[in-house]
């Protein structure tokens, strides 16, 4: 009874983790606005057959790219919190998601830091290599569970609360990664990135057939009739408090590969297209897994009625809730995830003088059970030889509104730069869908005047290292 009681607790705060996440602390990847910022050799980090101009890049550990945000469906943080009565005390009001119409609630994190970073050139070919920490919690909630949780099953008497569609999913890893850009001819340009992935820990959801139905017998009593099956895979998670970081750091045993492929073509002498495939690949975990699965497949009881709607702790409820209503075992069991790979199409477009850069991408992440579109617009300007800028309008499906800013100084060797998909966020970040920020500092040596001639094929793609008027 323990071990269930663990899970419960683990699955719950999993589940709900999200929601008490506050913007600041998570990350949406990558980003939009880096794209054809090539100032920046960390925009490669959207297409690996981008370069910044620069024959070495060395970033400063632990700061050459730190980037966070968060996306969900429903809204900023006070859609979820609210005042307790008679204080200045927040909690988490589930009812106020619970009664916003929506059948379902995705609730993203992100959270990339690079440990190491650097690149250089070697004759027309540019090389990178980095080690990143990467984190991804993904929630997705069905309306009827948070309403179980909330309210109990006593308010939904002949009603089926299906349950089905939540998915958890969380990964922690430690990427090392080499990349590549070739250049073929003079208007083209490839590039690869391959990944070792060293798996730190990971929740999936793999399959969910969760629904309940509380009906009366002749009698007056509530009976509860549910169905209960479900699998949820687990690893590099302690069923103890005791957590030994050189342990859970230092673990090989669960490793993956993922690949990034991109290609860049001059089409004109001031216009560019660019396409890439990111984060294609999976990790396997053999390291501490466990398979949570339940013991039957439907359950039926009488007397009980589980409501919580007194209640200001939603996490308490819903492991509870699930304990109340069915058992599970759990087994040793080997598995694998499928990374949620993305795809970028864009193009930009230069005048003469290329000083003034227009951009346009589509973007698209594939996860497990939706795609995920995005469209950006945006304007770079390189206002001189220390300093560029961009501003950008990104639309996303649960989040169509949003404004963000980019500057890259260049003091040499140094070069400092920061930027936000939403800038308007950061300020309101308690009212956005949408919160994103990243900042980097390099140690950058490029040489003068490659922009002076651009489309020297000696120089192609090499667009600014420094502008010399």
């Amino acid at each position: 009874m323990m071990k269930n009681l663990q899970f419960y607790q683990r699955l719950g705060f999993t589940m709900v983790l999200s929601l008490f996440l506050l913007p600041q602390f998570s990350k949406a990847q990558a980003g939009f606005i880096l794209h054809g910022f090539r100032d920046v050799q960390q925009s490669s980090l959207l297409n690996p057959a981008f370069t910044s101009g620069a024959t070495t890049i060395v970033g400063i550990p632990l700061l050459s790219n730190i980037s966070t945000g968060l996306v969900t469906s429903s809204g900023g943080f006070n859609d979820f919190f609210s005042k307790k009565a008679g204080s200045d005390s927040l909690f988490l009001d589930l009812k106020k998601v619970i009664n916003n119409n929506k059948p379902e609630d995705r609730i993203t994190d992100f959270l990339d830091i690079d440990i190491l970073f650097a690149g250089f050139k070697a004759g027309s070919t540019f090389i990178s290599l980095g080690v990143r920490q990467r984190l991804f919690v993904q929630a997705i909630l069905d309306r009827d569970l948070l309403k179980l949780a909330w309210n109990g099953n006593s308010e939904y008497e002949n009603q089926i609360l299906d349950m089905s569609h939540t998915n958890v999913a969380e990964y922690h890893l430690i990427d090392y990664h080499l990349g590549i850009s070739v250049p073929v001819g003079t208007k083209f340009r490839v590039g690869a990135r391959f990944h070792l992935l060293q798996g730190l820990s990971s929740i999936e959801t793999e399959n969910n057939g969760l629904n309940l139905n509380t009906i009366r017998d002749n009698n007056g009593d509530l009976e509860i009739r549910a169905l209960t099956r479900f699998q949820v895979n687990t690893s590099g998670l302690s069923d103890t408090t005791n957590f030994n970081p050189g342990d859970y750091f230092l673990n090989f045993e669960n490793m993956g590969f993922a690949i990034d492929l991109g290609a860049d073509v001059q089409i004109t002498k001031q216009i560019w297209v660019n396409a890439s495939v990111l984060n294609w690949g999976k990790v396997y975990y053999r390291s501490n897994t466990k398979r949570y699965k339940t013991v039957h497949d439907s359950v039926n009881f009488n007397g009980a009625a589980i409501d919580f709607s007194k209640n200001d702790n939603p996490l308490r409820s819903i492991g509870d809730t699930l304990r109340s209503l069915f058992d599970v075992k759990d087994e040793p069991g080997n598995y694998s995830i499928i990374l949620p790979a993305r795809i970028i199409i864009g193009g930009e477009y230069y005048t003469k003088d290329m000083h003034n850069d227009f951009s346009l991408m589509f973007s698209g992440r594939f996860y497990r059970n939706y795609f995920e579109p995005a469209f950006s617009v945006g304007y770079s300007r390189f206002v001189s030889s220390h300093v560029s800028v961009k501003a950008n309008y990104t639309w996303l499906k649960d989040a169509p509104m949003n404004f963000g800013m980019a500057m890259a100084v260049n003091f040499f060797p140094f070069q400092f730069y920061v930027y936000s998909d939403n800038v308007i966020g950061l300020f309101q970040w308690d009212q956005q869908k949408y919160v994103q920020a990243g900042f980097g500092l390099n140690i950058r040596i490029a040489p003068r005047n490659t922009r002076k001639s651009p489309h020297n094929p000696d120089v192609i793609h090499n667009l600014r290292p420094d502008i010399v008027r």
